[in-house]
């Protein structure tokens, strides 16, 4: 779900995967529905680094995994 996320939606087009690092806190079930949350946690400019806290809640909003993901980022296109 987390690199679903950060594929299609956050930090947009071009940017490169680096790592991500997970703990499982509980277990998820079939037939559990899951939400993922993404946080920018720190920005490194002159790295083109986006550092981003991420997180899967249960439907009962109990966190099942929490983590970190680093991502670079493609320059701005500016004219």
């Amino acid at each position: 779900m987390i690199s679903a996320v950060l594929g299609t939606q956050l930090p947009g087009p071009g940017a490169i995967y680096l790592s991500q690092s997970l703990r499982f806190e509980r277990p998820v079930f079939i037939g559990d529905t899951l939400r993922a949350e993404v946080v920018i946690a720190a920005w490194l400019p002159k790295k083109r680094i986006v550092k981003l806290k991420t997180q899967c809640f249960n439907q009962r909003s109990e966190r099942v995994v929490k983590g970190t993901a680093v991502l670079m980022v493609e320059r701005s296109r500016r004219k």
